[in-house]
């Protein structure tokens, strides 16, 4: 009696568990249709619309100090605008960078008179103020320093 219960349970086992994996992975098999739950479409793909770049002539700055040049200072300016505003930025190219060149012959001598050294992250900051400043608020996304150099 014992082995005809334990051969009935155990036939009950193996067939439960062909019928659950009949039904999960092959429900055609069993005559079912096995409904999946339905992909979320994608998301929609902003529109993104790349900036433009539009790249100063190098600016070359005398730092003078007590009335002698001290150092001499190279960098180019790189301004990232929008294509909507790039024939305004490009029109406005002559007062920024005379804009820039008055910060640079009042700031600089400051600069290195107090601390011997650029600070570069101040650089950025202030000739991003300049920019927004000349050019107006919201045109120029980010100013980038390029080809800094102080000899």
């Amino acid at each position: 009696m014992k082995r005809i219960l334990i051969l009935l349970v155990l036939v009950l086992l193996l067939g439960g568990g062909a019928a659950a994996g009949a039904y999960f992975f092959m429900p055609a098999l069993l005559g079912l249709k096995h409904e999946q739950a339905a992909a979320p479409p994608p998301p929609e793909k902003p529109v993104s619309v790349k900036p433009v770049t539009v790249r100063m002539t190098t600016l070359d700055v005398p730092v003078v100090i007590d009335g002698a040049i001290d150092r001499q200072v190279h960098f180019t300016v790189v301004l990232v605008v929008s294509p909507e505003t790039l024939a305004k930025v490009q029109a406005d190219l002559p007062r920024l960078r005379n804009a820039i060149i008055q910060f640079c012959y009042a700031a600089f001598p400051k600069q290195y008179a107090e601390h011997h050294r650029m600070d570069l992250p101040r650089l950025k900051a202030s000739l991003s103020q300049i920019a927004e400043r000349v050019l107006g608020p919201g045109r120029v996304k980010d100013v980038l320093l390029q080809s800094y150099l102080e000899m």
